[in-house]
This record gives C-alpha cells, structure tokens and sequence, in this order.
C-alpha cells in the first residue's frame, strides 16, 4: 500500500491550511526524512518532511484550501504501481478549473496543434497508452515561461518532463537570444525579470507589494527566490521603488489576513465587549526602564515599557482570576497558569504569539522572550508552541502616538489590554504644576464574565503596579 501524504495539524485550532509549495515535484523521487512540502496555515508556515522512500503523486496542488488530515498525495514504493486516476493524477496543482489528468487523457486520444505559449503547452513524452510525462507542475511552468514542451527532453522517471526540466530548457532559450533581446529583458519596466522568478516568489510578491522587476535573483541562473522578494520587501523603500499595496491593488483574503478578520468578527458577534481607559503617572516606570536598560546594556537587554505593562497585567492575573477566564456554554473557566500574548503586527495581519507563565517571570527574562517572539514573528519563524495557551492579551500601539484605542478580544479569552504612547501631562505639588509623564491604559473585557467594577479593579491593580514599579522586581 502508497504511503499516504496527510496535510498535518498544526495545533488543536487549525481548520484548514494549503500547500505553499510542494518541494517534490508530482512524478518525483523522494526519500524518507526529505523536505516534501511546505505548508500555510492561518498563523504560520510550516515545512514537511517525507515518511517514506518513493514516487510522489500529487492529490493536491499548491494554494488550495485542506481540512487538516486530509490525504494530499502518496508515496509509491518501489514495487507499487501508480495507478492513472488516483485524485485527478495530482493535476491539482494546475489553475482550480482545469483537470489537467482529464487534459491527458483527452491528448491521449487525439494530439492537438500545438499551442502558443499563452496557453497550456502539451508534452510530447508519452507513457504507455499514449499518456502525457509531465507533470502538472511542469506544465504550469512551461506556460509562465513560454517554453514550448514539445521541444523539451524529460529526465523525469520514465522521460517524465519535470520543472527542472523547463527551467532548464527556459534558461538556455535565454542564453541563446539576441544581445538586442537580453538588453531589452534588462529594463526595468519588461517583464522577463517576473518571469525568472518562482511561482511561490511571484506570489509572495503579489502580497507584498514587491516589483518583481525590480528584484535581483540569486537562485540558479539568476531566478528569483521567495529569500530574494522577502529581502526586497524589507529593504528601505525609494520614490522610484514603491513598495507595499499600491492604489488598483486587489488584495487576496487568505493566511493570517482571513484568519485576523473572521475572529475578530466573530468576536465582536459572540461577546459582550465593553472599554475602560484609565490614566497612569509613569515617572517611575521611565526611571526604572532608564536604569535597567544601562545595566543590561552589555547583554544586549533592553527592556520596553511594554513589557513592564506584560509583567504588571501578568501579576493583576494572578489577584484577579475571573479575568484570567474564559466563557463556556454552561461554565467560566478560570485559568490555572496565566499566560499573555502580545499582538505582532506583520505585513500579512496580526499575530499574538504567547509569553507562557507571564507571572513567574523576571522583567529580564520577560524582555528576552518578548523580544525572540517578536522576532521570529516577523522573520516568519514562530513555532507551534509560540501560539498555544493564551488566557489574555496585551496589545501596544503606543509607537504609534496613539492615546486611546478599542482593541477587539481575541476570543476565547475575556480580557485585552491596549498600551498607548507616553505624553507629557500635567500633576500637581501642592499649588505648583509639574509635568508629568503619562499614559493611558485601554481595558477591553466580556461583560458576560466581568462586570464593571471587578474590571475596574483588574485595571487598577495594573495602574498601581506601574506607578509604583519596583514591585515588579519582586
């Protein structure tokens, strides 16, 4: 029996996910312990290594929404034989409407004209019954590069015609074109520079905002890279090399973006959500952060104030338990361990990774994992377990210059904490006015589970804690 390719559940919250990109190509050799492909969920991306030695046949193909545990490909052993019509003949990864195992079984019958490059290129090698050797990945890249496969020779099991079969026969098309053509390919407005890149670079381009060509490639022959349109995205962006959503834009609802804006509807549909600010003198809190900062200078330690904020709503947890909850169908559960995740913004939405056991943390410690979430976040480096078991959560947009905000419950939990900038304010000594440093704190909470004075209090311990901020180092 084929080995089965599942797509892997990645976290007991996980409704669905897609294949980036598959790193065996549908027809190709693959060996146990090998990347097989790389997955996308609504929080992260994850790569996927095979179970088993074998010929891989695609179910599935790239960018196509799976329930976890679904079956997206096989492995054949040695012995097995790949049978013609298993699941479209992974014909997946070609464009949504189209069967491309139904597009080889009509060419088996009857070869047609061939066609221009603008549309789906036949293949000339043929299997037994006069079946297409190439792969619905080949076939799709053949078409982006405008490579005529019937001049292309498979190296495939069987002469398959595989992608590094096109790219090759693409790359030597190129070093064979006129000096008048290549310079032409060289200016910036053509677009033969999109047409070395990946299809995963292109579509990461597109979420992006990158101009492809604009990228300098640094795979094989100069191909552009899915590292080489990352880089680009975060280079410093110039008046003649705009980067980001520009105006006619279409913005595709898909990852973390769909993910941010179904739960953050459905939040607001399923609670009761109510907002308190409140104001907190941060003198003390200035002086604290200044000194630490100078002590952990040679470590490289530089704790924010948002981390104060994360250790101070971490300790308020622990004195208030029915805001470290969470509303059941005919329950609260209040939480054993208090574990707050800090919202991350990133290119693609919003991410809350999770500072586990908040509470038994030093701000030392808290300011390290702070800093390596937030990192990986943008780096697209989060872990699994970087998401699990939030039970509240902080979110700052004080960097900003932002005073006062409504942040959403990032539900199931019943509490949030919007952190804002720090303004000069105005206090009194005596009769004589002194500027003080201020900010205010934004508390969302369920009212199903806190009402307004237990959140009140919640909201006052924080206040405290901060106004008076060694005993956060206690």
């Amino acid at each position: 029996m084929p080995t089965e390719i599942y797509l892997v559940k990645a976290g007991m919250t996980m409704s669905e996910g897609m294949v980036e990109e598959w790193c065996i190509p549908d027809g190709g050799k693959v060996k146990t312990g090998q990347l097989l492909y790389r997955m996308e969920t609504e929080k992260i991306n994850l790569d996927v290594e095979a179970e088993a030695n074998g010929t891989v046949k695609h179910l599935v193909g790239t960018g196509v929404s799976c329930k976890p545990g679904q079956v997206i490909g096989y492995i054949y052993g040695a012995n097995e034989t790949i049978p013609d019509d298993v699941g479209g003949g992974g014909g997946a990864e070609a464009a949504p409407e189209a069967e491309p195992h139904a597009a080889d079984k009509a060419e088996a019958k009857s070869e047609p004209e061939p066609e221009t490059a603008a549309s789906a290129p036949s293949a000339v090698a043929k299997g037994e019954g006069g079946r297409l050797l190439s792969s619905p990945a080949a076939r799709r890249l053949a078409g982006e590069l405008g490579v005529d496969v019937t001049t292309v020779t498979g190296t495939g099991p069987g002469g398959r015609i595989v992608e590094a079969d096109v790219q090759a026969a693409a790359d030597a098309g190129a070093s064979a074109a006129p000096a008048a053509s290549r310079q032409a390919a060289a200016e910036p407005e053509a677009s033969d520079e999109a047409a070395s890149a990946s299809p995963l670079a292109r579509r990461i381009a597109g979420e992006l905002g990158v101009d492809l060509s604009r990228v300098q490639g640094t795979g094989p022959h100069g191909r552009i890279t899915r590292a080489d349109v990352e880089a680009a995205a975060k280079a410093p962006a110039t008046a003649s090399a705009p980067t980001g959503p520009q105006p006619g834009d279409r913005i595709p609802v898909k990852g973390i973006r769909k993910t941010t804006a179904t739960r953050m509807f459905d939040s607001l549909q399923s609670t009761a959500q109510l907002t308190m600010d409140m104001e907190v003198e941060m003198d003390e809190a200035v002086k604290l952060r200044e000194l630490l900062v100078t002590e952990w200078k040679d470590e490289g330690i530089r704790p924010s104030y948002t981390d104060m904020v994360i250790l101070a709503v971490a300790k308020a947890l622990r004195r208030h338990p029915v805001v470290n909850s969470e509303f059941g169908d005919s329950e609260i559960l209040l939480h054993e361990d208090v574990h707050v995740g800090m919202a991350v913004a990133v290119e693609a939405g919003l991410l809350v990774p999770v500072i586990r056991h908040a509470d038994s943390r030093g701000i030392k410690g808290l300011a390290m994992e702070s800093k390596r979430l937030a990192e990986a976040a943008r780096d697209n480096k989060l872990g699994l377990d970087d998401f699990a078991g939030g039970t509240f959560t902080v979110s700052a947009l004080g960097m900003f210059g932002v005073d006062s905000f409504t942040p959403i419950l990032n539900a199931p939990q019943v509490g949030i904490l919007g952190v804002n900038r720090i303004y000069d304010g105005v206090g009194w000594d005596g009769d004589t006015p002194v500027k003080r440093k201020r900010m205010r704190l934004s508390l969302t909470w369920d009212h199903r589970v806190v009402d307004g004075a237990p959140a009140a209090q919640f909201l006052g311990t924080i206040r405290d804690l901060l106004e008076a901020p060694y005993r956060l180092l206690i």
